[in-house]
């Protein structure tokens, strides 16, 4: 009787668990609640990731550094790996336009990728009108180059078990590693810019836990488990590297301290090399402008913007030394150029300084003629000079427009005598000539031996983006084999460039 007892109460025990589980379960959902149910309960929220405000810090280190009108594109951030499926050319286009909204630094021009010869679809849509703008300065270029995944996969749990309970708890932590390279080069040439590089990684994470219960009741058993799993985007973590690759090239570009933005301290050994490079590639009255220009955002220096020496600017940088801790000998030197590379006051604007959209290459249907130069001497256009001589030649172009000028000497060493340190804007006015060299300055040519020597002048109605060969310092040699070795670059840049020469025989 007891026995039967006992069976009765374990059925009746079974039945209420039964009929409870029962009420849990939800009635059908009508059909008249299907668009109720299928209605977004998330709000929509913008994209802001961890280098949001580093973009715009970025946008306000142009305006202060006066950079814009930079012409970029590219075809956009593809996956080597064949995993990451990320919209990686409209994140980058994104983080461009975040960078420009109040400098104007970047304009951005989309093309058809499906063309592979960059160059050659400008062109071809220029002379066929499509639009009016200059070719892109630099394309941008780059790949997900890596992805470890799960690099480390960690686990760990346990439990415990009673006759009438079971009791189970786990922890796992997966990471993978996602990186990105970004290159930037020249579109003319396609030239992969030195050092205008950036190589990032991130670590992706996913965790989870779980715990689980299990009982009996006579002769029914229950279970129950809760697991929670958390897991960061592989997208969200594309794009953070997206934006952190473009933050470094385009500080490297641009020149202006781009650690800044990243929180980076100054005294970083990156850093510090960065900046040293940058120093060095400049020319000496580049240093001076740069000087210039920030003390006079600071109210230290009130002359002029011309990037030549001075008492009142030695006397500015004097002030400015015993006032930050620095040597004050009134000298411009690295130490000087890295304080005030990371002063945060604004920048002067560079009086000398032109747009760098020039006017495009014009319309077939255009009364416009084609861009020429003229060159001469005072003596003719083949002069002939005597040894110690001076040369006195003059150049003009028919156009607005940019102007480059090269000297052969005797003995085949050819250097960029235009623009130079003392007349350092190649900008031209249309049909308003100037001499070689400058009238009123130190730089002379005069001619020591007999022989053969020429000049080359290259005239272009916008701005021209030249391998590194042609950048370095005027008046100095080149490290070009011709005058014909120029040329063809010139032509690469932009294939209407005009061409003058002047050839010099001295006696």
């Amino acid at each position: 009787m007891v026995r039967a007892y006992e069976k009765s109460r374990l059925v009746i025990a079974a039945l209420s668990l039964t009929s409870a589980l029962a009420a849990c379960v939800a009635d059908p959902p009508k059909p008249e609640t299907a668009t109720v149910a299928t209605a977004v309960k998330t709000p929509v929220a913008k994209t802001v990731t961890n280098f949001t405000p580093a973009l715009r810090c970025m946008d306000d280190l142009m305006l202060a550094y006066g950079k814009r009108d930079i012409v970029i594109t590219t075809a956009g951030i593809p996956d080597s790996t064949g995993k990451v499926m990320a919209g990686t050319k409209e994140m980058l286009i994104s983080a461009a336009s975040r960078m420009s909204v109040k400098s104007k630094a970047l304009s951005f021009i989309d093309y058809d990728t499906e063309r592979n010869d960059l160059l050659a679809l400008f062109q071809d849509m220029q002379a066929a009108g499509a639009f009016q703008h200059k070719l892109p300065n630099y394309y941008i270029r780059g790949a997900i180059t890596q992805l470890d995944e799960n690099a480390i996969d960690s686990q760990r749990g346990g439990g415990i078990a009673l006759p009438w309970l079971d009791l189970g708890l786990s922890k796992d932590q997966v990471s993978s590693v996602v990186s990105m390279d970004m290159n930037i080069g020249e579109t003319t040439t396609r030239m992969i810019m030195p050092g205008m590089n950036a190589s990032n990684s991130l670590v992706i994470t996913r965790a989870g836990n779980s715990k689980e219960a299990g009982g009996k009741i006579g002769q029914v058993g229950f279970s129950f488990n809760m697991s929670l799993n958390k897991a960061e985007g592989l997208g969200s973590g594309v794009r953070a590297l997206v934006e952190l690759g473009m933050i470094e090239v385009v500080g490297k570009l641009t020149g202006v301290p781009y650690w800044k933005c990243l929180e980076i301290d100054k005294t970083n050994p990156v850093m510090l090399q960065q900046a040293r490079d940058w120093y060095d590639a400049m020319t000496p009255t580049d240093r001076v402008k740069l000087v210039q220009r920030k003390l006079g955002g600071m109210n230290y220096y009130n002359g002029p913007i011309n990037g030549a020496t001075s008492r009142e600017l030695s006397s500015a940088i004097g002030r400015y030394q015993a006032e930050n801790q620095l040597v004050a000998d009134g000298r411009i030197n690295f130490d000087l150029y890295y304080a005030l590379l990371d002063a945060d006051q604004p920048i002067v604007e560079d009086p000398t300084a032109k747009p760098t959209t020039i006017a495009a290459t014009p319309r077939p249907d255009s009364q416009q003629g084609p861009l020429t130069v003229k060159l001469d001497s005072d003596r003719g256009n083949r002069p002939t000079y005597r040894v110690r001589e001076l040369l006195k030649a003059r150049v003009q172009m028919s156009g607005d427009g940019v102007l480059y000028c090269y000297y052969r000497d005797i003995s085949g060493t050819i250097a960029r005598i235009h623009p130079n340190r003392f007349s350092p804007d190649p900008f031209m006015k249309s049909n308003v000539a100037i001499s070689l060299p400058p009238e009123n300055s130190p730089f002379q040519i005069k001619f020591d031996r007999p022989g053969k020597e020429q000049i080359v002048c290259y005239g272009s109605n916008r701005d021209l983006a030249l391998p590194a060969a042609l950048k370095a310092a005027d008046l100095t040699p080149l490290k070009v084999g011709s005058m014909d070795e120029i040329g063809k670059a010139f032509r690469a840049s932009n294939p209407s460039v005009a061409e003058a020469k002047l050839d010099i025989t001295i006696q």
